[in-house]
């Protein structure tokens, strides 16, 4: 009997660490970009969760996202790793949207960890 209850716990534990991910960490730069908007803000929530500096550069890229909600949360996660907004409301019309993130390509071009860097628009998916 206590060998079933033993089997019985680790078939739940193995169970509930595949369904949560413990087999091995997605690649967050491709959930950055996936064409599901759930798989993007999902990524996003966790860079912010996290406090993911290296995910700055992706969470810049998603300013410009075609979702709203997306964009909402991109920057929201900005602000809980850098503590900037550098003036981006996702809300805003697109060209005040365009400004804001070049104000952010700006900071991340003059930031210390040259690593830091956007995609050129050309090279990503928006959405």
């Amino acid at each position: 009997m206590k060998r079933l209850v033993i089997l019985h716990i680790l078939w739940i534990s193995l169970s509930a660490c595949f369904l949560a991910g413990c087999g091995g960490r997605r690649d967050i730069a491709a959930d950055f970009q996936d064409e599901d908007p759930k798989t993007r803000i999902a990524a996003i929530r966790g860079a912010g969760r996290e406090k993911l500096e290296s995910a700055v550069p992706y969470l810049v890229d998603r300013l410009t996202d075609s979702e709203a909600e997306v964009r909402m949360f991109a920057i929201i996660a900005l602000q809980e790793i850098t503590g900037l907004a550098h003036g981006y409301r996702h809300y805003d019309p697109a060209t005040l949207r365009q400004e804001a993130v070049e104000r952010w390509r700006k900071w991340l071009s003059g930031s210390r960890d040259q690593s830091l860097k956007t995609q050129p628009a050309g090279e990503r998916k928006t959405g």
